[in-house]
């Protein structure tokens, strides 16, 4: 979408990044990737999660965005009781929180800056409480490949035999640098470049 300024984006009041502005609120607005949106939310809906996500895909498909989507359905209150989604208009208090990057449950780690043990070591040592409001607890890291092999090995441990309420989602431009015992744990979800058409 070619985005046009207008003389209201440049007062006080819209400060915000236009990517942050204008990212996806719901799994409907994300272009390109309704496959892999469908199959998620399928997945949610009937309870069938993974425990780990794994997001491929080169900078800028959005695999930040479609693991705030995740936390969002996993933690939507409407999925609890209506086994629905929050719309954009009238979001749960859970959807509210994740998409401000406010909620207590949801950590989002960037692991290019925080790369080694004890990171990891902090974030197990967070796995071991139950979500404070929410149905899960989730973590993504995003820029995994980042991670240090002492990382990787602590943080295997906690893939192998998650906590029942908590959930990763990890998001990579580089795959191949992760190793096969993290992969082989996660569900692997390429997203693709949007096309120009």
């Amino acid at each position: 979408k070619r985005v046009v300024w207008s003389s209201d984006m440049l007062d006080g009041n819209e400060s915000k990044i236009l990517a942050l502005k204008y990212r996806p609120k719901i799994f409907k607005d994300l272009i390109g990737q309704e496959v892999i949106a469908e199959t998620i939310l399928n997945a949610i809906k009937i309870g069938k999660t993974p425990n780990a996500y794994l997001l491929t895909g080169i900078r800028g498909v959005g695999k930040t965005t479609t693991a705030r989507l995740i936390a969002k359905a996993l933690n939507c209150s409407k999925n609890k009781n209506e086994n629905n989604l929050c719309d954009e208009k009238d979001p749960c208090d859970h959807c509210k929180e994740i998409e401000n990057s406010n909620h207590i449950d949801v950590l989002e780690m960037d692991a290019a800056s925080k790369t080694g043990i004890d990171d990891i070591r902090e974030l197990i040592e967070n796995s071991k409480y139950n979500p404070t409001s929410a149905k899960y607890k989730v973590f993504i890291i995003d820029e995994v490949h980042m991670l240090s092999k002492q990382a990787f090995n602590g943080l295997l441990k906690t893939l192998e035999e998650p906590p029942e309420k908590l959930k990763f989602i990890l998001a990579t431009t580089e795959v191949r640098k992760i190793p096969i015992t993290i992969l082989s744990r996660c569900q692997r979800f390429d997203l693709r470049r949007v096309g120009m058409g």
